[in-house]
């Protein structure tokens, strides 16, 4: 059984335009290890940024891509990976109007994922409600993104918060896909009935003790606390309510 490291996703946005490394140095004070969406560190001196970034402890968890740079930019993709020193590429939204749609994008993935594979990069699908909500013939658009994925090649970043609000057990979903969930995003709702009741990890009715418990048991390497919209708190307060919160119920 692995214990995860906690990253951060997101929720600083604005702090890190207006300052950047006081942000970070701030994020990782808290006691987060790593943060998602390294393509902050691309500007300028790559490299010296790097070195900055990991001075402070904290480490580059994913490079962000979609499907049509994982079409036109793969190069691009893996050669700025490589900068920033991550070993995964995430993919962080797919459509699901058609199974026909859904069978060439796992086709596309599988070709993807075989290059950055070549690299020694993971490539990962993050999910969202609709990938649960939607089905064929009786089957989720998430199990067939699964069954039709080569399980070497890719991977699922998989969010709880999208899966509880996906009318799915967060828990059942992480132990079926074993082998295959390198990462989970920890976030919280405080209300169901309709997206956007947004809250800080802990504060809401997200199965969080079970699913980190979970992952745990399936050797998830990064849980990664995010809030697509504050609620009551500011960035910082909510960044530190989820740490405290997750350290406090002995999750961290």
């Amino acid at each position: 059984m692995t214990s995860p490291k906690l990253g951060l996703i997101g929720i600083m946005h604005e702090e890190m335009k207006a300052d950047l490394w006081g942000t970070l140095r701030r994020i990782a004070d808290v006691g987060y290890k790593g943060i998602e969406g390294a393509e902050l560190l691309l500007p300028g001196d790559t490299a010296e940024n790097v070195r900055r970034f990991q001075d402070l402890g904290l480490h580059a968890i994913t490079l962000s891509a979609s499907r049509e740079t994982l079409r036109g930019e793969l190069d691009t993709i893996i050669a700025n990976a490589k900068a920033v020193q991550t070993s995964h590429v995430s993919v962080w939204w797919g459509p699901c109007n058609a199974k026909e749609e859904l069978l060439q994008d796992a086709e596309l993935y599988n070709a993807a994922g075989a290059r950055l594979a070549e690299e020694g990069i993971k490539l990962c699908y993050h999910n969202h409600e609709h990938e649960f909500l939607t089905s064929f013939n009786g089957v989720s658009a998430m199990d067939i993104l699964v069954e039709y994925t080569d399980p070497k090649l890719v991977f699922f970043e998989m969010d709880i918060a999208w899966i509880t609000m996906g009318k799915a057990d967060p828990v059942q979903v992480l132990r079926r896909m074993t082998g295959r969930v390198p990462s989970i995003h920890i976030k919280d709702v405080f209300s169901t009935s309709e997206k956007g009741h947004w809250t800080a990890v802990g504060t809401g009715v997200v199965n969080i003790p079970d699913s980190i418990r979970a992952a745990r048991e399936i050797g998830v390497d990064w849980m990664v606390v995010e809030q697509d919209d504050l609620r009551n708190l500011t960035p910082m307060e909510t960044i530190t309510a989820s740490y405290l919160n997750l350290k406090e119920a002995g999750l961290i």
